[in-house]
This record gives C-alpha cells, sequence and structure tokens, in this order.
C-alpha cells in the first residue's frame, strides 16, 4: 500500500468548499472528501508551523516531543541523542524503538519514503531525519521577488512542489514495498502573489460575519504587529479584498493538489493509496484584532481541514465525522493501515474506528496549543473551550489570563463566559492540568518553559531582531 500526506500551509477549514464555504476555492479537495472521511473538528495539536510539523511526524504532542515554538528552541525534538554525548547509536539500547517518527518507521519497513516540501525556512534538522530521498523546490530567482522582497528560498509555489513531487512519484512507481510521499505546500500561506484575474472571482463571496464594521474602527486603535492599521485594514471591504486574495491562493494550492492526485489516477495508484490531506495551521482575518496571521488558539489558527481518503479495498463509511481529533492521530492511522505497530511512545490514537463507523466510541476533548506569538494552552470538549493564555506576547493587558467560549452558540468565540461560569473554567483547567500530567514526558513542561523565556515571534518583535 502507498500512503500520500498532503499538508497545505495556513488553510482554514472554513474556507474550504466542502467544509461549506460559499466560494469556489477547493474543487479538487472536495472530490477528495466525496471519495473519503472529512473530520468537522480537526486541530493541530500545536501551532504554528514548526510545533504543526514535529506534532504530525513524532506522533507526540509539543508536551512530549519539546517542539512548541520556533526559533533555536524548535532545533532539537526529545529524543535519546539530543540528550546525550554519546556517540553511538541510540538504537542499540532502545530495542522496541520507541522513539521513531512516522518517516522512521515507514524508512525501517523498506517502503520507499519521499519528502517534498517547503521547510528549510525553518531549518529544524529532526524533520529531515531518515528518508530516502527530501526535495527542496526552488524557484527561478527572476519570479520571485515580492512584497516581501527576494523570497525564493522560502516560497516555492505549488506548482514547484507538485512537479517535484510527481516527477519522485513516477521515479519510484514499482518500489517494491509501497511509497510514503509527504507534499508540503506552502501557499496560501502570505505573501500573496496571485494576479487580479485570480482575485476577482472572489470578490463577491459573502464575508463572515465578524469582524464588524465596528470592531475594525476599534482595532484601528491597537497598534501592534498584523494589526488593522498596519494591514491596512479600515473597512469590511478592505477586509473583503484580503479574504479574496487569500481564497485566490487557496484555489491555486487546490489546482496543484488535483494534479497530484490526478497523477496518481492515470497511474492507477490512487484507489488503492492511503490519502490524508491537513493543513498545519489556519490564519485568522480579525476575529480578534489580528489580520493575516496565526498567533493563538482560537479556531481560526488551529482549525484545518482533515480528510482520510482509505485505501479502496479497506471498509469505511464515507462523509463527515464530528468527533475531535488533532494530528497527532494521523501517524498511528497511517500505522494502523499498514498493519504496522505504532511505536510506544507516540501519544495519538489510530482514527480508523472512526473511520469505519461513523458511531465508534471516541474521545470527549482534546487540548491544544500555541507557542510563537502567544503562550497559549487549551481545552475543547463537545460544547466548551478554555483557552488559558501563559504569555500574551504583544498583547498584555488585552488577553485574560482565561478565556471561556460556548462553542455551540459562539462558534466564532466573540463572547467571553469566563467570569460568570467559573465552575466551568475551574473544573475544565483541572481536566487540562490532568492532560499536562499525563503527556508530559520530560522534566518540565515546555509550554511553561516558552511562557517563562517569552515566544520566539514576542521576543523577536520585541528585540527589533538585534542582532540577526
Amino acid at each position: 500500500m502507498n500512503v500520500l500526506v498532503v499538508d497545505i500551509d495556513s488553510l482554514r477549514a472554513d474556507h474550504v468548499g466542502a467544509y461549506g464555504y460559499a466560494g469556489d476555492t477547493t474543487p479538487n479537495i472536495d472530490d477528495l472528501v466525496a471519495d473519503g472521511v472529512a473530520f468537522s473538528r480537526g486541530y493541530v495539536a500545536n501551532s504554528p508551523c514548526m510545533p504543526s510539523r514535529a506534532a504530525l511526524t513524532a506522533g507526540r504532542y509539543g508536551i512530549a516531543n519539546g517542539v512548541v515554538t520556533h526559533g533555536k528552541r524548535a532545533q532539537l525534538i526529545d529524543r535519546p541523542e539530543n540528550r546525550t554525548d554519546w556517540a553511538g547509536s541510540w538504537t542499540e539500547n532502545e530495542p522496541d524503538r520507541p522513539w521513531w517518527t512516522l518517516p522512521e518507521l515507514c524508512f525501517q519497513q523498506r517502503m520507499r519514503t519521499i519528502g517534498v516540501s517547503s521547510f528549510p525556512r525553518h531549518p529544524a534538522p529532526w524533520f529531515y531525519h531518515v528518508w530516502h530521498e527530501f526535495h527542496q523546490p526552488q524557484e527561478p530567482d527572476e519570479e520571485m521577488t515580492t512584497e516581501w522582497g527576494h523570497v525564493a528560498f522560502q516560497t516555492p509555489r505549488a506548482t514547484a512542489v507538485t512537479d517535484r513531487a510527481i516527477d519522485a512519484l513516477s521515479s519510484n512507481v514499482d518500489a517494491e514495498n509501497g511509497w510514503m510521499c509527504y507534499a508540503q505546500y506552502w501557499d496560501p500561506h502570505a505573501p500573496y502573489n496571485r494576479s487580479d484575474a485570480e482575485i476577482e472571482r472572489f470578490r463577491d463571496v459573502e464575508l463572515p460575519p465578524y469582524p464588524t464594521a465596528e470592531q475594525i474602527d476599534a482595532h484601528q486603535e491597537w497598534d501592534t504587529l498584523r494589526g488593522a492599521s498596519q494591514e491596512g485594514i479600515t473597512s469590511r471591504a478592505d477586509l473583503n479584498e484580503l479574504t479574496s486574495t487569500y481564497d485566490a491562493e487557496i484555489r491555486y494550492a487546490d489546482e496543484h493538489v488535483g494534479r497530484l492526485l490526478d497523477h496518481l489516477r492515470e497511474t492507477d495508484q490512487y484507489d488503492e493509496t492511503l490519502i490524508i490531506l491537513t493543513g498545519d495551521h489556519g490564519e485568522e482575518f480579525g476575529e480578534h484584532g489580528l489580520y493575516r496571521e496565526h498567533w493563538s488558539t482560537h479556531d481560526g489558527t488551529q482549525r484545518v481541514p482533515m480528510i482520510v481518503k482509505p485505501p479502496a479495498s479497506t471498509t469505511f463509511d464515507a462523509g463527515f465525522r464530528d468527533q475531535l481529533i488533532t494530528n497527532v492521530d494521523f501517524a498511528p492511522t497511517i500505522a494502523d493501515y499498514l498493519d504496522l505497530e505504532p511505536p510506544e511512545r507516540w501519544q495519538g490514537r489510530s482514527l480508523r474506528p472512526i473511520i469505519e463507523s461513523a458511531d465508534a466510541e471516541w474521545r470527549d476533548s482534546i487540548v491544544v496549543e500555541h507557542g510563537l506569538y502567544t503562550a497559549q494552552r487549551a481545552i475543547r470538549t463537545d460544547r466548551w473551550k478554555l483557552i488559558r493564555t501563559r504569555h500574551p506576547g504583544m498583547w498584555g493587558g488585552v488577553l485574560p489570563e482565561f478565556q471561556l467560549f460556548d462553542m455551540d452558540e459562539d462558534p466564532w468565540e466573540q463572547t467571553d463566559l469566563a467570569a460568570e461560569n467559573e465552575a466551568v473554567v475551574e473544573r475544565l483547567a483541572d481536566r487540562m492540568d490532568r492532560w499536562v500530567d499525563a503527556h508530559q514526558t520530560g522534566s518540565e513542561d515546555p509550554l511553561e518553559r516558552v511562557a517563562d523565556q517569552g515566544p520566539s515571534g514576542y521576543n523577536s518583535f520585541a528585540q527589533g531582531f538585534e542582532g540577526i
């Protein structure tokens, strides 16, 4: 069996057509949803980019793998060789290989492991560890000068990612033990580079209810990174232009994801390939005062599309699922379909039971974290979401320690009910603490370390990138 993991940067669930979006952003992803199972309440366990991909590939939450922010503190993932100066192989003393990542597990089964990614912009040695081949698409210099300057190294287009992925898969079509391919798309992350014609098709899409015109007016007084004044957002019309450019980027990424899926169909590999499509995080557009940024544990940042297309030879109940899942669940799901025992340190659960039956028993809550611009941990239950801010970043005086939202009545997280529901706050905070006790494997809580030292993004902007 083959495995394809498609990881799309900055993709919100509620801008995907199959998830109810009015704009025609994702016809190819929508077709994939029709062939498989989509999770309406799928969250990244950790955000943004580096923490999310550590959780995805390691099969462990950030509290256990140690990667909860960006910068130098994200360079090492928690595993034995990073705890000692021993020069030999750590596997000699770990016969069950409890620390293997998903690529390592597939590699050791002699599946052909292929990575195609724009991730060198976040140099992370743990991410490149043990692949048979890893491709880093590079753009021609003349094509990648934007408002952000020269960014060819950081932002390969979806065109280039799909081209390289198809070339790699074409070279491995007869891999004796199958292949596992990870294809990571930078688009639709900013900077947005679509043409006016591409943007125009989305300008008539109805805007979400938030932020309101009154909220945008109030945001003019909030002088902060990615604030309304910094991003030039003075009205709902400006907001519409911004989200239209974002939608155009999603449509562009979808087109080239579609080319990759068509390649599998044309080579008769689609049906029997396990396909997982997800985002590494979402993007917020003023719902809580920041525009074109991922900075919190609010749903705009943390909730992403999560889609699984199982092999056609397996039994599954197609459609949407309401169970609460995180991207830590993907690695054990892949292991399950490959009939492999997951490494014992993995903390997610295989999604296969609820893929096969929508009524299968499942967990009743998840815990998610953000560690770049703020240090936040949140617990999400069927009804409630409690956010605990351990470090407010640049938003001191704006973010209280606790925020409580009724997600049934207030899915946009606009009304903080913490003050009038102290018993609920206390109960959920206790559950969150017990989750920490159950999942922390090192001597300290990595998010608490971030809170003590300051989140990487906050430190960088507060210090003006001194010395860089």
